[in-house]
């Protein structure tokens, strides 16, 4: 990863500084993230939700490890997947909305 050694200092009104602070934080980024990306004309994307669907992948995933080593110690014989399949496509939809904004 490339050091940044170099240092900007810019004087800007208490006005001016809230506002690029507070875009800053919208966009979950740290100050000078921000302030780099927009000066060197990147784009600026917002991921909002993704910790959502991290969350509920996460869970079926869990949930699908339970039904195999169940399934191996032939404790589950017959098991009802439609539950863990609804979340599954909940969690698919919130990742696709959110590739949607993006784009």
């Amino acid at each position: 990863m490339r050091k940044r050694n170099k240092t900007i200092s810019i004087r800007c009104t208490d006005d001016e500084y809230s506002c690029v602070h507070r875009k800053a934080e919208q966009h979950g980024l740290k100050l000078n993230e921000f302030v780099l990306k927009a000066a060197l004309g990147k784009k600026i994307i917002v991921a909002e939700g993704l910790a959502e669907v991290v969350k509920q992948q996460k869970a079926v995933g869990n949930n699908l490890n339970q039904l195999v080593r169940l399934a191996h110690e032939g404790r589950v014989r017959v098991v009802d997947l439609k539950p863990v399949l609804e979340q599954y496509t909940s969690a698919t939809a919130l990742l696709a909305n959110a590739l949607r904004e993006v784009k």
